[in-house]
């Protein structure tokens, strides 16, 4: 009896029923199931709760019926309340994932049940050797911390008693007890994934490493202790940096975190922007992260985050304010000087060269030396247009910045180089072909700000 020992105090550890006088054991027949039922059906008076068993046939094999008698049975022998539920998996699933069809349709069950009998907790039959698996399943997924934690003893109402025991100590225990239980064969088949994994990786990885369902549940442990400290901070700068009002995060101390607690505060942020929304996927969160002042983002159902000095959330992105006036160009060949451009979001840097040179890509222009004192920067104004190249006539800015996919916000703040009515260069997009004489000429190269000035 050293296992109900175990189980035990791993329950009283956990705190699996505080405020719970109530267990609902999710029971398919199998050998795991099977012996929970046992465990919990010897520890209800002792630990104070009363046991509910309950079956969930997906109709997905012939034997699922005789399954589930089978465990009604059992429950009845017992003097234990059954309840039991069903559900055409394969008609509910067509286009969808068969599995996760399953797993959705059996917990829906099963919360109905708790919330008909008043809140009661429900026990499943996971044990430490699904639990290396789910870590294993989850890396492969490219989990963080959070999926590395795999499944937790007590989570969302889910209490896993058995996650302290392995699958060789549940099947003695069952020998020794004389249960019965039933098999389905389903687990032996490698059509899915969690079963190639227990079939083929945990065993290659058990000739690296004989204890490796041990390191792998430690490593849970450790990924899940961290999580936890990690979202406890999380929601400490969440409540600091907020912005309710503006629906925004503060740029600064924003930018201040590390950038694990940067990934956690802005999937927090943008749950409390959205409301309940797919959770963000790690480009998505990456490209958030990667946003300099005056740029944009979508996420999930047309939500936009955008920087402006803090990090907003919205369904559109405002206009960035239209820059009035013009700026000179200011020539000057240090190296280290870059000329920023007030509003614009953009610096550039001039050299003076004796003749020309060729210029590579769309962020560097080549301007003869007798236009410098004519040239400026400005933004767009109504009616600017350029020559059109292969094509008769002047094409508008405006289709420059459509065809290019510059978003709308952008365009106001978009520096153009001029002489006079004539714009010579649209930075990163277009440049006016211009014949430049033996002689001194200047070199400018431009790039983007990290901050709107």
């Amino acid at each position: 009896m050293d296992i109900l020992r175990q189980v035990k105090a791993y329950m009283k550890a956990e705190r699996m029923l505080e405020r719970c006088h109530l267990v609902i054991a999710a029971v398919s027949g199998g050998v795991d199931s099977m012996v929970m039922a046992d465990l919990l059906e010897r520890l209800q008076e002792e630990l104070g709760f009363q046991l509910v068993i309950a079956n969930f046939n997906h109709r997905l094999r012939p034997e699922a019926e005789a399954e589930a008698t089978f465990v009604g049975d059992w429950a009845r022998r017992h003097g234990l309340p059954f309840c039991a539920g069903t559900a055409d998996i394969a008609q509910l699933s067509q286009g969808k994932n068969l599995q996760d069809t399953a797993r959705r349709e059996r917990y829906a069950f099963l919360r109905s049940v708790a919330f008909r009998l008043g809140g009661a907790a429900i026990a499943t039959a996971h044990h430490s050797d699904d639990q290396a698996e789910t870590v294993l399943l989850h890396l492969l997924r490219g989990s963080g911390l959070g999926g590395l934690s795999a499944m937790l003893p007590v989570e969302n109402g889910v209490i896993r008693p058995m996650l302290c025991l392995d699958r060789e100590a549940i099947c003695r225990y069952a020998r020794e007890q004389g249960i019965e239980w039933r098999e389905d064969e389903s687990n032996h088949s490698d059509k899915y994934l969690r079963n190639r994994i227990r079939h083929q990786l945990m065993p290659l990885l058990a000739s690296y490493n004989p204890r490796i369902s041990e390191a792998l549940n430690n490593a849970a442990l450790i990924c899940r202790d961290e999580d936890a400290l990690l979202d406890e901070m999380a929601e400490i700068s969440l409540a600091e940096l907020w912005l309710e009002d503006d629906v925004a995060l503060d740029g600064p101390g924003f930018d201040a975190l590390a950038p694990a607690l940067q990934r956690r505060v802005l999937r927090k942020a943008f749950c409390l922007s959205a409301g309940d929304l797919p959770e963000l996927s790690f480009l998505q969160v990456e490209n958030v992260l990667a946003l300099r002042d005056g740029q944009a983002c979508t996420l999930p159902r047309g939500i936009q985050a955008y920087r402006r000095g803090h990090l907003y959330f919205a369904t559109q992105v405002p206009p960035l304010p239209a820059v009035e006036e013009n700026y000179p160009l200011e020539i000057d060949s240090a190296e280290d000087i870059w000329h920023v451009l007030p509003e614009m979001g953009w610096a550039y840097h001039t050299e003076l060269c004796a003749e020309a040179r060729p210029v590579i890509g769309l962020d560097s222009f080549l301007l003869p030396g007798d236009l410098a004192d004519q040239a400026y920067w400005r933004t767009r104004r109504q009616g600017d247009s350029l020559p059109s190249r292969g094509r008769c006539g002047r094409r508008k800015l405006k289709e420059l910045f459509i065809d290019a996919h510059v978003p709308q916000h952008e365009r106001g703040c978009w520096p153009l180089l001029t002489t006079g009515s004539d714009i010579l260069w649209v930075p990163k997009l277009w440049r006016a072909e211009i014949h430049v004489r033996n002689g001194k000429c200047i070199l400018i190269k431009i790039k983007r700000c990290d901050k709107i000035i």
